[in-house]
């Protein structure tokens, strides 16, 4: 299992995390909600754990 954190702009790393899907041999575990940085409403992150699949 491996843990990413993604940080960024809401739509911008909702369009990662599709791409993310679509990788073959990979499937995602978990995905956690948006959570915005303090200090900023524009950015934010979120996590994710994936596995290899075999």
């Amino acid at each position: 299992m491996i843990k990413i954190r993604l940080m960024g702009k809401k739509e911008d790393m909702h369009e990662m995390i599709k791409r993310i899907y679509q990788i073959k041999g990979i499937e995602v575990m978990e995905l956690s909600d948006f959570y915005t940085n303090k200090g900023t409403s524009k950015y934010g992150r979120i996590y994710m754990e994936v596995e290899q699949v075999k």
